[in-house]
């Protein structure tokens, strides 16, 4: 198997999926993060380790395809902006939703916010442990923290089943913190991050 990235290849006779998991991470080390590979020809995006344990003996080569750590952080930063835009519009009707007697759509709907707020925290970590810090870190820090603040609070609430109390959290507490960190993101957008040319 020729294990492919950028101009270099290096060549591994029968290994196993371990082997070649091993060599692909001693292949990127700090300096980038795994994105995909291609594997004779088709394109792998998700359980790698499994499609590599059913196919090992097939492939002839291995395209690894990885970013930076600066265009990792560039890409996740605008994934965060994208799902922010799309979010925040549902927050109010969430909350007024919660000032009734809530339906079983708007606790799907919390739910769905709470997966969201989650993915939120992982990607600030994610990019806490890169190395490649924005400079406005200490603002999405503060955004950290407030998140973790009202998880807690809206917690309670939901223990207590204060329906109301949850409305107000999601309307005037988690809405502005969505806000502070959709400021934070196009900041760094604009000052030191790479939007993707859509012509």
């Amino acid at each position: 198997m020729d294990l492919i990235f950028q101009q270099q290849t290096t060549t591994l006779n029968t290994p196993t999926s371990d082997e070649v998991i091993k060599q692909i991470n001693n292949i990127l080390k700090k300096d980038y993060f795994f994105s995909h590979f291609i594997a004779n020809g088709i394109e792998i995006y998700e359980k790698h380790e499994e499609y590599l344990d059913n196919h090992i003996n097939e492939i002839k080569q291995l395209v690894i395809i990885a970013k930076t750590v600066k265009e990792f952080v560039n890409d996740i930063l605008l994934a965060a902006e994208e799902y922010l835009e799309r979010a925040m519009p549902e927050l109010t009707p969430l909350s007024e939703a919660f000032y009734d007697n809530p339906t079983s759509e708007a606790w799907s709907k919390l739910d769905q916010l709470l997966a969201g707020i989650q993915w939120i925290n992982e990607m600030l970590m994610s990019i806490g442990t890169s190395g490649e810090l924005p400079c406005n870190w200490t603002g999405y820090l503060s955004v950290s923290k407030k998140i973790d603040l009202e998880i807690e609070n809206l917690a309670v609430s939901m223990e207590n089943e204060d329906h109301v109390l949850v409305g107000d959290i999601i309307l005037y507490e988690l809405f502005p913190v969505f806000e502070q960190l959709d400021k934070e993101i196009k900041h760094t957008m604009d000052n030191e991050g790479r939007r993707h040319d859509l012509s």
